[in-house]
């Protein structure tokens, strides 16, 4: 029953960094039957805001630790 917000903070080089804060979805206000389908509506917009920001800028989403290292 709270906004749902995307947040993504972007490495600009050195020590910049741009923080990103987008409102989601207001799911204060709707009603239990509407709910399911208003939270698949907010994950199908936090996939297209996290798309467009790996297209702008595409260096900003890697991990060079070694995740998946088994032990």
């Amino acid at each position: 029953r709270r906004p749902g917000f995307f947040m993504a903070g972007l490495y600009l080089g050195g020590n910049r960094y741009q923080v990103r804060f987008e409102r989601l979805a207001d799911f204060s206000s709707i009603p239990r039957e509407r709910r399911q389908a208003e939270i698949d509506e907010a994950m199908r917009r936090y996939a297209a805001k996290l798309e467009a920001l790996v297209r702008e800028s595409p260096w900003n989403w890697f991990n060079f630790y070694d995740f998946w290292q088994y032990k």
